[in-house]
């Protein structure tokens, strides 16, 4: 996990994202840093979460999910 932390590249804003519970959604706020937290909205709901579950499960959730399409 540390290399991919060493490697982080800024996350825009508008960024899609899928969480298993709660959908599809997307990043209300860019993400600059490992260690912050960012709004992410689901289904017109706003939720604060650590960038880390963004880049380390969500943000590749949804992209395995568009290769399957």
């Amino acid at each position: 996990m540390a290399e991919k932390n060493s490697e982080f590249k800024v996350i825009p804003p508008t960024t899609k994202v899928l969480c298993p519970e709660k959908g599809e959604g997307w990043t209300l706020t860019g993400i600059t840093g490992i260690d912050e937290h960012t709004s992410v909205m689901f289904q017109g709901v706003r939720y604060t979460l650590p960038a880390k579950l963004i880049v380390d499960e969500l943000l590749p959730n949804y992209l395995e999910s568009q290769k399957n399409k």
